[in-house]
């Protein structure tokens, strides 16, 4: 599925950010590659490949040595989306409906072009959110996160529309 693909491409950038800072374009790239599928968004004639490519351009920005890296961590990894296939139901729905919501947020952002414009404590949920997916959790405490994620989406939603 081509979704999985950014998903798992994007969670190997914010990865890189969680321990090289992010530059100027981070949040758009992020923005635009969540907005993908639900803003139906033009990235020329090999579409899919050619966001991912962007994803992998960034990450590279942020964290240049993991380009070139002998041994690996994995924190920079693309993420097997099979991970959340695999898991127990309500830890799959949860996890996709974190995702969804994200994209959902990301498309409107990109349609209003507001990525660049967004407090950063707004920006953080995107980053935290594709983390957090990452993460084998316990349903109690992704459950805990869900409502986290619910709460900022509703803030920044009530932000945009002022």
């Amino acid at each position: 599925m081509e979704e999985d693909k950014i998903i798992s491409a994007l969670i190997g950038l914010v990865g890189a950010c969680n321990n090289n800072p992010k530059t100027k374009n981070t949040d758009g790239v992020i923005i635009k590659a969540l907005a993908f599928s639900t803003a139906q968004i033009e990235t020329g004639s090999k579409g899919l490949q050619t966001l991912i490519e962007e994803i992998y351009e960034e990450k590279f920005t942020v964290a240049p040595g993991c380009a070139t890296c002998q041994t690996p961590c994995g924190n920079t990894s693309d993420y097997d989306m099979n991970r959340i296939y695999d898991s127990e139901a309500d830890i799959r729905d949860l996890k996709l409906k974190i995702l969804s919501a994200l994209k959902e947020l990301a498309a409107e952002l990109y349609s209003l072009q507001k990525s660049d414009t967004m407090p950063m404590e707004y920006m953080d949920i995107f980053y935290k959110a594709l983390s957090y997916v990452s993460f084998d959790m316990e349903r109690d405490g992704l459950f805990t996160f869900w409502n986290e994620v619910q709460g900022t989406i509703e803030k920044i939603w009530r932000q945009i529309r002022e």
